[in-house]
């Protein structure tokens, strides 16, 4: 049977060629059809997973995000970190109030992203500073203080596991800007219920350094 544009083989047509063109087309529909696979399960994941993050209730949200923070904040990649990159969280994600004020409070610089196009970017924050509404409802820094490099970067996310897989909302950010070198090491936060046996990766998911939920600390 033909696959849809391939090239038909004529009767005297023996040649090595229309075989390597004929296998190589199979290849790439079996490669589509993969990655339809896996966009399918990370979509039933990210629905199941944010119907049990949002379904905590708000004192829960507010006591397991503090124990996260106070988790990352004990972690020795956030005592070294001179750069933090932060977020503000969308929803019922891991707050990051309590990690800025003691990242400010130790002299450190915190950045928090804009997304521009299909990239992020990071801009320096401090308490005075006035945050915008910007894409997808998420609050975001004026673009006045560019940050080259961010030393730790905090990660939020819909689901995790626990050999450094992340699913998100699906646009990639993160993964790209893990991807084109724009931090030292990456921390995922999550509460536990967030956190599930394995997840399916796509070619371009990025892993993480290490995931902080309310009770302990993995790394990767």
């Amino acid at each position: 049977m033909d696959y849809p544009c391939t090239r038909r083989r004529r009767p005297d047509d023996n040649s090595d060629a229309y075989e390597k063109h004929r296998v190589c087309r199979i290849g790439l529909v079996e490669e589509d059809l993969c990655l339809n696979d896996i966009r399918k399960e990370k979509q039933r994941i990210r629905r199941a997973a944010l119907a049990r993050r949002d379904a905590l209730i708000s004192l829960d949200v507010e006591r397991q995000s503090e124990l996260v923070q106070e988790k990352v904040a004990q972690s020795k990649e956030f005592e070294k970190a001179q750069v933090v990159g932060a977020y503000s969280p969308k929803g019922s994600e891991v707050r990051t109030g309590l990690l800025i004020g003691i990242a400010i409070e130790q002299g450190k610089k915190v950045a928090l992203p804009r997304t521009e196009d299909h990239n992020m970017r990071f801009f320096e924050y401090g308490p005075a500073d006035r945050l915008v509404e910007g894409n997808f409802g998420i609050l975001e820094p004026l673009p006045k203080k560019p940050v080259a490099q961010v030393d730790l970067l905090l990660v939020p996310g819909v689901a995790f596991d626990l050999m450094g897989s992340r699913i998100g909302y699906g646009k990639g950010y993160y993964d790209r800007f893990i991807s084109d070198g724009g931090t030292s090491f990456s921390m995922g936060l999550a509460y536990s219920i967030q956190v599930v046996n394995k997840l399916p990766i796509g070619r371009f998911d990025r892993k993480l350094g290490a995931l902080v939920t309310e009770n302990a600390i993995f790394y990767f």
